[in-house]
């Protein structure tokens, strides 16, 4: 993680420069690019440091830090938001006075940056879903800078200087239709939505016990899943019978929604 993170700040500074020598609004939307991808890993590297410590779930934080992968989230999309907002800016202007940045500084950032990408997307497990997302994410700016150098060469050959700001404008509207699942999916956690269809459930649970209510079902985190529910039963129920009419609930909700907290409360109901 360490190594990916030099190689992102490395690639950071190079956009910085670059942009500071050409002018370029693409490069600046590279930069946005790198800015985020950075910040990602930094941010995941911290919350997933949090997270592994265990005696912080014991304390004050009974579900642990989970929710920082939250936080992480809402940080980053504000990060796109402000960014987009000002390339918008600087596209818009490049395009009203006819500014003309230097398509060498470009395509040279544009592969020096993509080789940098390359060599961070080679670190680690990408079998771990934490991980496979930062791949993910780092394969898909390791294109648009292949994007970016095949623009650079066009602009070179063809002096269509209006290109660069077309393109930073079109990678921002990208970036901002690809963080839309993950601000969908952090609102969704953050108001304690149901991650999984709550009726289905409900039904399923009802072949195992049909006195069920009260069912709650929500998410820490994006891997985190916690239900409670109710369930009315004999008066004359034993404590292992109860126990096995657990047992079965927790396990349904484990294997078939992957619900990993589940907590049930027991009722007597009046068999008269």
């Amino acid at each position: 993680m360490l190594r990916t993170l030099m190689l992102l700040f490395s690639s950071l500074l190079l956009l910085l420069a670059a942009y500071y020598l050409s002018s370029s609004p693409l490069i600046l939307s590279e930069f946005s690019h790198s800015l985020i991808d950075f910040l990602t890993v930094l941010f995941s590297a911290m919350a997933l440091s949090k997270i592994k410590n265990d005696h912080i779930a014991n304390g004050k934080f009974t579900y642990g830090l989970h929710r920082l992968e939250i936080v992480v989230a809402l940080i980053n999309i504000s990060v796109i938001v402000i960014l987009s907002v000002f390339i918008l800016y600087e596209s818009i202007t490049s395009i009203l006075y006819g500014i003309k940045d230097n398509p060498l500084v470009l395509i040279l950032a544009s592969i020096f940056v993509s080789i940098l990408i390359y060599f961070a997307n080679q670190e680690g497990d990408q079998n771990n879903i934490g991980r496979k997302g930062i791949y993910i994410h780092l394969l898909s700016d390791f294109i648009s800078y292949i994007i970016g150098i095949f623009i650079g060469l066009i602009i070179l050959i063809y002096r269509i200087y209006i290109l660069d700001p077309i393109g930073a404008i079109i990678t921002i509207l990208i970036n901002i239709i690809i963080s839309m699942p993950l601000l969908k999916e952090a609102f969704l956690i953050f108001m304690e939505g149901s991650p999984v269809d709550i009726n289905e459930v409900e039904e399923e649970l009802r072949k195992i016990e049909p006195n069920i209510h009260h069912l709650h079902i929500w998410s820490i985190c994006n891997h985190v899943r916690v239900a409670t529910l109710h369930v009315k039963v004999s008066p004359n129920l034993t404590i292992i019978e109860a126990d096995k009419i657990r047992s079965s609930i927790c396990s349904l909700l484990r294997d078939k929604y992957n619900i990993t907290h589940t907590t049930v409360q027991f009722e007597a109901y009046n068999e008269d």
